[in-house]
């Protein structure tokens, strides 16, 4: 529990775009689980055996790695937009 508090306290200090970032890698994570799991139910009645259960592990396999890349990106985001503006506040002023 006290991991989880921590990891909340961590992430209120990082940029909102980061937020946004590591969330769409923690939604893409559990859609891709959701895939495995329904591939491996549909597995047994569909035409081909082979081919759902080929689903079922690229989406195992795929998962982890969503999250890494939602996580990869949040960092590099929250580097890049704190160094342009150290402070902390965002002003989106519209150029790069």
């Amino acid at each position: 529990m006290k991991l989880f508090h921590k990891m909340r306290k961590i992430s209120k200090k990082l940029h909102p775009y980061a937020r946004v970032a590591i969330q769409i890698g923690f939604y893409t994570m559990i859609c891709m689980y959701i895939v495995a799991v329904f591939a491996y139910w549909i597995a047994p009645h569909a035409a081909n055996y082979i081919n759902a259960v080929t689903v079922y592990h690229g989406a195992l396999e795929a998962a982890p790695a969503c999250l890494a890349a939602g996580v990869s990106a949040g960092l590099l985001c929250d580097i890049i937009y704190r160094s342009r503006n150290p402070n902390g506040k965002d002003q989106d002023d519209g150029d790069l």
